[in-house]
């Protein structure tokens, strides 16, 4: 594991929840795609990314989660991140990746989100207001 980034996992009846702390950069991005891919295994209920504990996070961050999004999807398990911070949760908002990946303030509102979209149909983004 990357020495910058820690990606640790529990459950709470069924829903996976994954707490990552650190930095999510060039040099961690990958072990943190293949700690939270390992958290779809399995198929659980729901997926819930606590990143309440990132110090870093950019572009690649929001790469890593749209990809697992995508995974989760096709797992058919619900998907829900926990960004309390504002560092972490701005770049989310201002690339609209907010709504996609169910951003939420609190471990508690992400496992009742995770739940909730757990009966719904996975959606594929709608990037058509990025220019081209």
């Amino acid at each position: 594991m990357h020495d910058r980034v820690k990606v640790g996992a529990t459950e709470r009846d069924g829903v996976v929840i994954a707490e990552v702390r650190g930095g999510i950069d060039t040099e961690s991005c990958r072990q943190v795609r293949a700690d939270l891919f390992a958290c779809l295994r399995g198929s659980p209920d729901g997926l819930v990314v606590d990143l309440a504990g990132v110090e870093f996070f950019g572009s690649l961050g929001i790469a890593v989660l749209v990809e697992v999004w995508e995974r989760a999807g096709r797992s058919g398990v619900a998907l829900a991140v926990v960004a309390a911070r504002r560092a972490v949760a701005r770049p989310m908002r201002l690339t609209r990746v907010d709504d996609l990946l169910g951003l939420c303030s609190t471990v508690d509102e992400a496992v009742a989100a995770v739940r909730a979209k757990a009966a719904g149909p996975h959606t594929e983004p709608d990037f058509s207001w990025w220019p081209s």
